[in-house]
Parts: structure tokens; sequence; C-alpha cells
């Protein structure tokens, strides 16, 4: 009984997958590549306004941000809030420019759904990216400007580690993000990331109970080369 029945199912799925209809991958593409031709054919009017406006709307930007870099670098100072901003227009990608004024003409062109789906997938991964980017350069601007203020050699040296730190944390969040906006469920990389980092804490909690302790003096400044300090029956000079 058991065999007659693990035979039937077994033919069944046999019959099953017999019948399924085999995916032709060169047919997909010839049948998207038909799709695209019949597009460019009959939108060919719009494509081209659209390809017209994108170059005047990326040169626009281009020219904003030279403007901008050209203010920002004439300003005296160095690690003033004017060159912190300059620093930021000068990280600002050629491609990214590219990519905002193809995003904003693509919609008036109606391309297919699978092109429209590629160019919103190559924006939103170069926009998060930039965003991370121009997040890293503020923040170290505005520690250098801290190191500056005070003449702190201790900060200087340290911003080596500093920027590694604040690239690894900025980056894995541009990453978490462009899964998310992919479809990918982050849930469970959230949650490996939290774990996998309380490990790493527990295994290294010295080296990094001393590391963050040596931040928060340089940065507080609780006192000063030359200072005295007292601290239980010990005496010393910074």
């Amino acid at each position: 009984m058991t065999f007659s029945i693990l035979a039937a199912a077994q033919s069944v799925a046999a019959k099953t997958v017999a019948e399924a209809p085999t995916r032709n991958p060169l047919a997909d593409i010839r049948a998207w590549w038909d799709s695209s031709v019949a597009w460019v054919n009959s939108h060919w009017l719009q494509i081209g306004i659209a390809i017209a406006a994108g170059l005047a709307i990326y040169f626009l930007l281009s020219m904003i941000r030279g403007f901008a870099l050209k203010r920002a670098q004439a300003t005296p100072g160095e690690f003033t809030l004017t060159h912190i901003v300059g620093r930021v227009i000068h990280k600002t990608k050629s491609f990214v420019l590219a990519i905002v004024a193809v995003r904003m003409v693509a919609g008036y062109a109606q391309p297919p759904a699978v092109i429209m789906q590629i160019i919103q997938l190559v924006f939103t991964v170069a926009v998060v990216l930039q965003v991370a980017i121009w997040a890293r350069e503020v923040i170290l601007g505005l520690i250098q400007r801290r190191a500056s203020d005070g003449h702190n050699e201790t900060l200087a040296n340290a911003m080596g580690i500093i920027r590694l730190l604040i690239s690894v944390a900025l980056f894995a969040i541009a990453t978490i993000v462009i899964l998310d906006n992919m479809g990918v469920n982050v849930t469970g990389l959230v949650a490996g990331l939290g774990i996998g980092g309380i490990a790493i804490g527990l295994a290294a909690q010295g080296i990094f109970s001393d590391l963050f302790a040596s931040l928060s003096i340089i940065f507080d400044r609780p006192f000063r080369v030359g200072e005295t300090i007292k601290y239980d029956t010990s005496t010393a000079t910074v």
C-alpha cells in the first residue's frame, strides 16, 4: 500500500516536471530586445527630449558644484565650516550627478518597466553611497576642527582609527539601506550584525574600553598639558 502511494506520487511529480515549460534565457533576451526596439520606435521624440533635458540638468549641477567648490576654497582658514562644506562638495561624484539627471527625466520618456527598475536601482545605490561619503566627510571635518581649535596633536594622530570606525559604521548602514530598498529582508542581517557586534565587544572588551576612554579624554579634554593632577594618593603633571 505504501509502495503504491509512493510510486503514484513519483509518477505525478515526473509528469508535472515533464509538462512544465522550460525557460529559455535567449528567448527572454530576445523579447526584452524587441520590446526595447518597439519603445524606441514609438517614443523617439520623448527620448530625444529627455536626453537633452538630462544633459542640461547634468551640466547645470556640475556648474553649481564647481561654483560652490571655488567659493569654499577661496575662503581663508583651514577646518572652518566653509572648508568642511568644500570637502563635502569635492567628494560629490560626477556619476551621482549623472544618475540624478537620468532619474529626473526618465519618467518623461516612459521606458519599459525593466529599464525603469534598473535606473531606480542604480539611482538608489549611487545616492545612498554618496550620502554615506558626505556624512563621513562632515563628521571627520568636525572632528578635525575640534582638534585644530585646541592644537590637539593626540586627536590628530588618532584620526586614522577614527576614520576607520566611522567609515565602517556608515557604509554598513548604507549597505543595509540598499539591500532593504532592493526588497531583501534585512531583519536577519541586522540581528546578525548586532549579535556579532556584541560577541566582538565581549571578546575585545579591554581594548574597546581603553579606546573609548582615550577618545573621551581627547574630546572632553578634562585636563591639559602642564596641569597637575591628583588621583587618590598619586600626584603627577600631564
